[in-house]
């Protein structure tokens, strides 16, 4: 009985020593963030949550608590559901070639790293190389080029990862990730410039009903535009150049893009493993559309892509992609892993809380998971459950109802008087965007 005994633990121990099906590497699109919060109610909606449905492969995700002021990037009010989950989902929210190599788990639990990694310890890299799965994905490099975007009040184009940085970032991720049998999907940068979080003058006229003289080739940020829509800072400032990217900032904002992509796919094929084209996937999105009935999904804020950050997919956004790695995969493994099929498709579109279904610029949204999906019906961009038309221009009279909703949301009285210069405040915490304009 005792050599039974023993024999059958052995082969327990063997069977948990199995490496995993599959596990995914990257930012906070593969956390499944979304509108600027990642938790529970988002998570499960992750590209690498829908490729692992596909996989039929088990992939416990680090389910997290969150609530209706929480922002992520902080760990205040946000804590993991279970913390002895092991996860394989490794992508951490703000997560660069940089940080994927260096940024370590540990306890407490004082980040975002902590909060997803743990109880595991190490950084990304470290984690997958002691895992050794037999399928990954990696998708990272996005923030080298988001960061120049996200720091909406001192748009200059400044904050890019230097082109030798990234070269040697990405050599050492994809040598450290093919040291072992393994098959991996890379995936390279999209166009940071085509993403709803950023206005051009036609997308200003939409929302505003006029592009106060936003020269053509310029953009300017989400924030930029509620706060002039909520009456909360002149259109004087879509004339200051902090506010805006100018024609040559983007150029050199997409450059680097190309430069980047150029180098994942060239170090992506000295180990003959694939990359995922989602740039190209975007600028199709981008240029042409999805069509799926009478909803037509674009880029453009609230235009079905993205959720209300105008920065994380939204769910239908997140099943593209997972589409768009599983045909990778298929292609270059000779795998033959099932598609979301149209109806699938179809049906996630129905139940997406971050499409437009109407036309009125305004989604339904989540509500209450995060600050900004609470606070969203007072910016006008959420909270649309009936037929209804937003009126493009200045609404000064909702800009007051949202300062008011913000200091009572952070546990101010709602009477606080208020400056331009907490308004600007009050937008770079409900888009979580502390990081990237405070560097």
């Amino acid at each position: 009985m005792l050599k039974r005994l023993v024999v059958t633990l052995g082969l327990a121990s063997l069977a948990w020593a199995q490496p995993p099906g599959y596990v995914a590497l990257g930012d906070s699109l593969g956390e499944g963030v979304q509108s600027a919060d990642a938790s529970y109610r988002s998570q499960p909606f992750s590209y690498v949550n829908r490729i692992a449905t596909q996989l039929g492969v088990n992939f416990p995700l680090p389910l997290i608590q969150d609530g209706p002021t929480t922002t992520v990037g902080s760990v205040t009010g946000r804590t993991r559901i279970d913390p002895t989950v092991e996860t394989f989902d490794l992508a951490v929210s703000g997560a660069d070639t940089t940080s994927i190599l260096t940024q370590s788990a540990g306890t407490p639990i004082a980040n975002e790293t902590d909060l997803v990694l743990s109880p595991r310890t190490g950084t990304q890299v470290q984690i997958a190389e002691s895992l050794q799965a037999s399928f990954m994905t990696c998708w990272i490099g996005s923030n080298d080029a988001l960061s120049a975007v996200l720091a909406f009040d001192k748009l200059d184009a400044s904050q890019l990862t230097p082109v030798a940085v990234f070269r040697a970032n990405y050599r050492q991720i994809v040598q450290s990730l093919t040291s072992w049998k393994t098959q991996v999907v890379f995936a390279n940068v999209p166009n940071v410039t085509d993403i709803g979080f950023l206005f051009n003058n036609d997308d200003l006229t939409l929302f505003l009903g006029q592009d106060y003289g936003l020269p053509s080739g310029s953009y300017t940020s989400l924030p930029a535009m509620l706060l002039v829509k909520l009456g909360l800072a002149g259109s004087a400032l879509l004339e200051d150049p902090s506010w805006v990217l100018d024609a040559s900032e983007v150029q050199t904002i997409e450059s680097a893009i190309q430069q980047y992509n150029q180098i994942i796919a060239q170090e992506a094929a000295a180990v003959k493993m694939p990359v995922a084209d989602i740039n190209s996937l975007l600028d199709y999105v981008h240029t042409n559309g999805i069509p799926f009935g009478s909803i037509t999904l674009t880029t453009r804020y609230n235009g079905g892509m993205f959720s209300l950050d105008g920065v994380h997919p939204s769910n239908i956004g997140h099943a593209i992609v997972a589409n768009a790695f599983l045909k990778t995969a298929n292609s270059a493994f000779h795998l033959n892993v099932p598609l979301l099929t149209t109806a699938q498709l179809a049906s996630i579109l129905e139940q997406d809380p971050f499409v437009d279904f109407n036309g009125n610029l305004i989604v339904r949204g989540r509500p209450y998971a995060g600050l900004l999906e609470t606070l969203g019906p007072s910016l006008g961009i959420s909270g649309d459950f009936s037929d209804g038309i937003m009126q493009p221009g200045v609404n000064a009279v909702l800009g007051a109802k949202f300062m008011q909703a913000y200091f009572t949301s952070t546990g101010r009285d709602p009477k606080t008087a208020w400056t331009q210069k907490d308004a600007v405040e009050a937008m770079r915490q409900i888009f979580g965007l502390e990081k990237w304009t405070r560097q």
